[in-house]
């Protein structure tokens, strides 16, 4: 990756960041309601700095995939401890650009 960013690219990273309800309830929701909302705020933090170090790793590309740890649950105990989600531009007539995130196995729109 460049040192040097794009205004292109950074003008990417100024969108908003939208969440699917999947993507948003397996990589930032936390199980119970007894969590302080710090530790939500960090999770939600954490996962779009992961979105974007992977955009800035392919920023050409239309899409990326890229990893974060699951939230620990008793559910997924025996499951991959990383959670596979996915970054892209959204572009809709008549409405304003977003970034998407989606749970990896989400169809790309």
């Amino acid at each position: 990756m460049s040192d040097l960013l794009t205004s292109e690219t950074l003008n990417t990273l100024r969108l908003p960041v939208v969440f699917t309800p999947d993507a948003w309830q397996h990589a930032v929701l936390l199980d119970g309601s007894n969590h302080p909302e710090k530790l939500q705020l960090d999770r939600l933090s954490n996962v779009v700095r992961a979105a974007f170090k992977a955009h800035l790793a392919d920023p050409n590309a239309p899409y990326v995939v890229f990893e974060v740890a699951k939230l620990a649950s008793a559910s997924d105990a025996d499951h991959d401890p990383l959670l596979r989600l996915s970054l892209s531009l959204l572009q809709e007539l008549d409405q304003p650009d977003v970034l998407l995130l989606a749970l990896a196995q989400e169809q790309p729109r």
